[in-house]
């Protein structure tokens, strides 16, 4: 003899079974049942990833699922920017969807955490990096100088460190949606015959946020290849925090799974603050 029971939320209780013969004679047993609640989990988050107009509303939607059937849950979705909202669920039999709609006020670059609880507290979350919001009428950056590129920076020597020189320029042309402008980055050191230059073709999206502009785009090494780029750096005129000019470059690989190549402050995510100090030069942040 076998049966099947199946449970759509967590149980811990006791189960019995009783058999009767064809005379009546009957007999009965029972034995303690836990049934563990099972987690929501997110399968998917959905925002943009193109850059957006500060503004404009951001539209999200994520999926997840959950066999727990009788479960309620709730979307708590971190905007990254200092807010929290509940997203609104819709959806059945064990498969959800989240949708919501979230505004930025200021340019940035933001981090989104998306967290599904259910009502035995179980949970899962989701985070997406990152919506790019940017101004076009915010103002351009232009910076040229020097820093002492660190040890490791250099990630196929580790070891390389010396003097390397920059300059860029990065603006936003009649609010055209795309900036224009041109970067160069030269770590050379002659005395190992080692060359490192990577210049940029185009550019992606600028952000001017304070004292402090990021800017990504694509480029070349040694007038070879498909690589990224990043640099984000701090005016120090427009603020109190610093006395000194910071800078900081990431370039990368993108025909190589976006190996990192070169990263003055490797490890960092891309929203940190540049902490790198230029020894001669100056970056400069024209408001808009």
């Amino acid at each position: 003899m076998n049966g099947t029971l199946t449970r759509y939320d967590d149980f811990d209780g006791i189960v019995g079974l009783r058999v009767t013969d064809d005379d009546g004679g009957w007999d009965i047993d029972t034995c303690n049942v836990t049934v563990n609640n099972v987690a929501p989990q997110i399968t998917d988050i959905i925002l943009p990833i193109v850059p957006i107009p500060v503004g404009n509303n951001v539209n999200l939607t994520a999926n997840f699922t959950d066999p727990g059937l009788l479960d309620t849950h709730i979307a708590t979705i971190d905007w990254g920017d200092g807010n929290t909202t509940n997203g609104i669920i819709n959806g059945a039999n064990g498969s959800y969807i989240v949708s919501d709609i979230w505004t930025y006020h200021q340019t940035g670059l933001y981090t989104v955490n998306l967290t599904i609880k259910d009502d035995d507290n179980g949970s899962d979350y989701k985070i997406f990096q990152y919506i790019v919001v940017y101004n076009a009428s915010g103002g351009f950056v232009t910076g040229a100088g020097k820093i002492i590129s660190p040890k490791g920076a250099y990630v196929p020597n580790s070891n390389l460190t010396g003097i390397a020189k920059f300059h860029f320029q990065s603006q936003y042309n009649n609010k055209d949606k795309m900036p224009t402008g041109n970067t160069d980055f030269r770590f050379i050191i002659k005395s190992e015959n080692f060359s490192f230059i990577f210049s940029s073709d185009d550019y992606q999206w600028l952000i001017i946020a304070g004292a402090k502009a990021m800017f990504k785009g694509n480029g070349t090494v040694n007038d070879e290849g498909n690589y990224g780029f990043m640099i984000s750096a701090i005016d120090e005129d427009l603020t109190p925090s610093t006395d000194v000019d910071l800078f900081r470059i990431k370039i990368w690989d993108k025909d190589n799974n976006d190996e990192v190549i070169y990263d003055n402050q490797l490890g960092d995510g891309e929203d940190a603050d540049p902490t790198t100090e230029i020894i001669s030069g100056q970056i400069k942040i024209h408001k808009g």
